[in-house]
């Protein structure tokens, strides 16, 4: 026993090291490029909790969308569709399924779109031309694997291709993730390297070949014993402190000149990295969720607008072999989503 808990220990530091330090050395100082739509949170049951959640171990098939170790025994055979409203014309759709050989194997499958609607093109001299569309694809692969501890090692391969007018690029990213689930404590944990990869086909022969959205992420779920509660709490971006992107860098004060009044304070740019989510367990077959998201209450803010935006909404029932699940994330006052997931348990349908 001793002698099996050595090699637990010995592969858990390996993917720890893997996990965190390897992504660093390779991605440190890196900026964001292509490809950002892999960032997006198809299914309603993630919607809900605030777009990101890599610790939730829940029986649902597309939580390998942001952690390839949530896979499990629970979402054997299931198969699961999306539909998402996204901000302006843009509409999402997402198709996903997992099989279980065994007690040490899962495996998993998805397929996620994302359209932008139509676009009205111009030439150099403003004339208008023809009208154009632009779309995002990407299909996954997941395989995880029991390590023994209650602990899981997952990764996802998803080769992607993006189109834009007569424009369009190809790339592959990878996903490694890690969790550890105490089913006794009700006490999850969950990393995730997601979209380290690279990008072979550029839309321009004369572009260099651009970054892909890398995102190194870190969360801890826990439900209560005795109450109706599961909470969840995620650190994003771990390989990027400074989300000030939409700014210039800040130069440092000079004599004379007045400290930039527009510049993030340290306790502002933690919380924009933590998404906080709320589970309410109404029995087996159905639920209520809420979440915030500190980064997107603060980025969507407008100087004459007070609003909700940063929080989301889930619910989900289940009927028999069927769940619908629903979620309402509030960006902005005009730019709001809507998602939609319906899961079936094809098991059920078997003879018996």
């Amino acid at each position: 026993m001793t002698g099996r808990i050595n090699i637990v220990g010995k592969k858990l530091w390996l993917l720890l090291f893997s996990c965190v330090v390897l992504p660093f050395l390779a991605k440190a100082g890196a900026g964001e490029g292509v490809y950002h739509f892999l960032n997006i949170s198809y299914d309603a049951k993630l919607a809900g909790l605030g777009g990101e959640n890599v610790s939730l171990q829940a029986a649902d098939v597309n939580m390998a969308h942001v952690n390839p170790a949530l896979l499990s025994s629970d979402v054997h055979n299931k198969i699961s569709a999306t539909y998402l409203n996204y901000i302006d014309d843009a509409n999402a759709a997402s198709i996903a399924y997992a099989y279980t050989p065994d007690s040490l194997n899962y495996f998993g499958v998805g397929a996620f779109f994302l359209g932008y609607g139509e676009f009205q093109g111009y030439d150099e001299f403003g004339n208008p031309t023809d009208e154009f569309k632009a779309g995002d694809f990407c299909f996954r692969m997941s395989y995880a694997r029991y390590l023994g501890a209650n602990i899981k090692l997952g990764v996802s391969l998803k080769p992607v291709y993006s189109h834009i007018e007569d424009y369009s690029s190809f790339g592959l990213a990878v996903d490694v993730g890690l969790n550890y689930y105490n089913k006794e404590k009700l006490f999850s944990a969950g990393i995730a390297a997601r979209n380290y990869g690279v990008q072979f086909v550029k839309y321009y022969d004369s572009d260099q070949r651009e970054e892909l959205p890398f995102n190194l992420q870190l969360g801890f779920s826990k439900e209560l014993a005795h109450a109706p509660f599961r909470f969840s709490v995620t650190y994003d971006r771990l390989n990027d402190w400074n989300l000030d992107y939409y700014r210039q860098v800040k130069r440092k004060d000079v004599v004379g000149e007045e400290p930039d009044a527009n510049k993030i304070k340290g306790g502002d740019m933690f919380f924009r990295h933590l998404i906080f989510g709320v589970d309410v367990l109404l029995g087996k077959n159905f639920y209520v969720e809420m979440a915030y998201n500190h980064r997107r209450k603060r980025e969507f803010t407008l100087a004459d607008s007070r609003g909700g935006n940063g929080f989301s909404f889930g619910a989900g029932l289940k009927v028999y072999a069927f769940s619908l699940d629903l979620a309402y994330s509030l960006y902005a006052p005009a730019a709001n989503a809507f998602s939609l997931t319906l899961t079936t348990d094809i098991e059920k349908f078997k003879r018996k």
